[in-house]
C-alpha cells in the first residue's frame, strides 16, 4: 500500500528535473514506508517525459515513477490527472523546481497520520537563486515566489486562508470528494508560460469548507530553485498581476467561507432577508456590482445571479449532501 504519492506537474521541465528527481529518489524513510512519484506531462515539447524516465533509471531507486499525460493546458488540469492516477492516501504537490529535504515525506506522513483534522500541510522554503546577487527587491517580494516562512511558528494557519502550492501536502480523499462534485476550478492557474495563479488557494478554501484545518510545520523544509529569468523586473510584474487577477475569485471564497463558518448561509431569518434585500436595492441603485453577491447569498442555489458565487454554492451543496 502506497503511503504518499508525490505529484510532479511538468511543462517543458527537462532542464529542471535532475535535481528535483534526485531529491525525490533519495528520501529517507522507514523500511515499511512506501511512496511513489506521479509525473504529469502537461503538453511539453522538450521531451520532459522521456528525460524523466532516463534520469529515474540512472538514480537506481526502487521507488515507482509513473508518467502520465494531460493534454488540457493548465496546472489545475494536470494536478487533477495526477491525483486520479495516484495510489497514496496522502498527496504532495511538488513543483518541478522544488527540492524536498531528505526527511520531507516521512515527516509529512507522520504529522498527517497523527492529526486527522488537518486537511493541508505546508512547510518552509529556502530560495536557491540562479544568480550570485539577488535583485534589490528580493527580500520584500520572495514570499510571492513561495520562498520563506509561511507563519512565525508551527501551528494552525486556517485564518490565513491558504498555503503555498509548492510542497503542499493534502489528503487525497478530500480532493477526490471535490472532483466527484464535477468541480471545475474558477481560477485558470498556470498555463504554459502564463502566470495566472490561485489554484492552490482555491484548494485550501475547499479544504476549509469541508471542515479541515490548514497547518504550517516549520520542520518541513524544501529548497525552491529560482531561475535567473524569473528574477527580472518584468517577470515580477507579471507574477504580481497574476496574483491580483485571482484575488476577486478568492475574495468570493473568503466571503463564502465566512458565511458557512457563521452558519449564515441559506439560514437567514425573514427579517435578515429583508435587511439584505434593502441593502441589495441600495447597491443596485448606486450601480455597485456587489448587489449580485449579496442577492446570490440570499437566494442560494435557487437561481443564478452571480455565476462564480453560484458555482461555489452548487459545489458546496453537492459536497454536503
Amino acid at each position: 500500500m502506497i503511503d504518499i504519492s508525490v505529484i510532479l506537474c511538468c511543462y517543458n521541465s527537462a532542464h529542471l528535473l535532475k535535481e528535483t528527481l534526485c531529491h525525490l529518489a533519495k528520501q529517507v524513510t522507514k523500511k515499511d514506508f512506501l511512496y511513489e512519484v506521479v509525473l504529469v506531462d502537461n503538453n511539453s515539447t522538450d521531451q520532459t517525459a522521456q528525460i524523466a524516465k532516463q534520469l529515474w533509471l540512472l538514480l537506481e531507486t526502487d521507488v515507482a515513477l509513473h508518467v502520465v499525460s494531460e493534454r488540457q493546458p493548465g496546472l489545475s488540469w494536470a494536478r487533477k490527472t495526477g491525483v486520479l492516477n495516484s495510489n497514496g492516501d496522502l498527496i504532495v504537490f511538488c513543483d518541478d523546481d522544488n527540492w524536498l529535504e531528505a526527511h520531507y515525506l516521512q515527516l509529512a506522513y507522520n504529522f498527517m497520520i497523527k492529526n486527522s483534522r488537518v486537511g493541508a500541510l505546508g512547510g518552509e522554503a529556502q530560495g536557491v537563486l540562479e544568480m550570485e546577487r539577488p535583485p534589490s527587491w528580493w527580500q520584500v517580494e520572495k514570499s510571492n515566489y513561495a520562498v520563506g516562512k509561511q507563519a512565525e511558528e508551527s501551528g494552525d494557519i486556517s485564518k490565513r486562508g491558504y498555503l503555498w502550492g509548492a510542497g503542499i501536502v493534502m489528503r487525497k480523499e478530500l480532493l477526490v470528494r471535490l472532483y466527484q462534485t464535477g468541480f471545475i476550478s474558477l481560477l485558470s492557474d498556470r498555463k504554459g508560460n502564463e502566470l495566472s495563479s490561485g489554484g492552490d488557494s482555491e484548494f485550501c478554501k475547499w479544504i476549509q469548507l469541508m471542515g479541515f484545518k490548514l497547518w504550517y510545520l516549520e520542520s518541513l523544509k524544501f529548497s525552491h530553485y529560482i531561475t535567473k529569468n524569473r528574477l527580472v523586473d518584468t517577470y515580477l510584474v507579471k507574477l504580481l498581476e497574476g496574483h491580483q487577477q485571482s484575488q476577486n475569485i478568492l475574495n468570493l471564497y473568503n466571503l463564502f467561507v465566512k458565511s458557512v463558518s457563521t452558519r449564515k448561509l441559506l439560514s437567514f431569518t425573514r427579517i435578515e432577508r429583508l435587511i439584505i434585500l434593502k441593502k441589495v436595492i441600495k447597491a443596485f441603485l448606486k450601480k455597485d456590482k456587489r448587489w449580485k453577491i449579496d442577492l446570490q447569498l440570499v437566494c442560494g442555489a435557487a437561481v443564478k445571479i452571480h455565476p462564480d458565487l453560484y458555482q461555489i454554492i452548487i459545489t458546496y451543496k453537492y459536497l454536503t449532501k
